[in-house]
């Protein structure tokens, strides 16, 4: 009986630090939703400053204010987000899928600390355009990676999500596929996977059917 009882908290000892375990390799990221006042008004002002600031870009994006979406960290006050293009829609004969740069989707922007990566790394600053702006919290000054995301038809039913920062080439090209937890009765959503302490899979979901992902820097806490 002893040897049963022993044997019986071993294993109660053993669930408890496999559960353990598996809640802190499930640690949720702390971006979330941000409302879509604050997207759609800060969206606005970095957007304006980018315009004002950048007249070389790829492509043109007309910014449609009032589906700006994104995700935002309350502890650091920072986060990401992304502005529809007026032009955004859901249709295989736009022409301006089948060359570069591609069909307008969003302007994107972010804090640093969710700067995309390539490879795992840190993307050389050179290759991103970056603007200040007041943060409207008591005269804050704060930098905002902004970048132009386009979608190109390669062949069939390939698509690919581009992503431009200074270079002509796309800085990140990502395959779309069958979106698996996508937000509905929305054009576009973002949304995180795969959080970890230094990087995080940055998801875009279209029209609730698609999406891309694309590796960026995170931080848990």
């Amino acid at each position: 009986m002893a040897v049963t009882r022993v044997f019986s908290v071993f294993v109660l000892a053993l669930s408890v630090l496999s559960f353990a375990a598996r809640v802190q390799a499930a640690d949720p990221s702390p971006l979330t939703e941000l409302d879509p006042e604050i997207a759609k008004r800060f969206g606005q002002v970095i957007h304006d400053k980018f315009a004002k600031e950048n007249k070389d870009l790829q492509c043109k994006i007309e910014p449609n204010f009032e589906k700006a979406t994104g995700l935002f960290n309350a502890e650091s006050n920072e986060g990401i987000i992304a502005v529809p293009a007026k032009t955004f829609k859901e249709e295989r004969e736009n022409k301006e899928l089948e060359k570069d740069p591609g069909a307008a989707v969003c302007f994107l922007c972010m804090s640093q600390t969710y700067n995309p990566l390539i490879d795992g790394k840190p993307i050389d600053p050179k290759k991103l355009r970056k603007v200040k702006f007041d943060d409207g919290q008591g005269g804050n000054e704060r930098e905002a990676t902004c970048l132009l995301c386009t979608v190109r038809h390669l062949e069939g039913d390939d698509y690919e999500l581009y992503i431009y920062g200074n270079d002509k080439a796309p800085l990140i090209k990502s395959q779309f596929g069958e979106a698996s937890n996508a937000p509905k009765n929305v054009d576009l959503a973002l949304t995180i996977e795969d959080p970890k302490k230094d990087s995080a899979s940055l998801v875009f979901n279209i029209f609730g059917k698609y999406s891309a992902s694309v590796p960026i820097a995170h931080k848990l806490k």
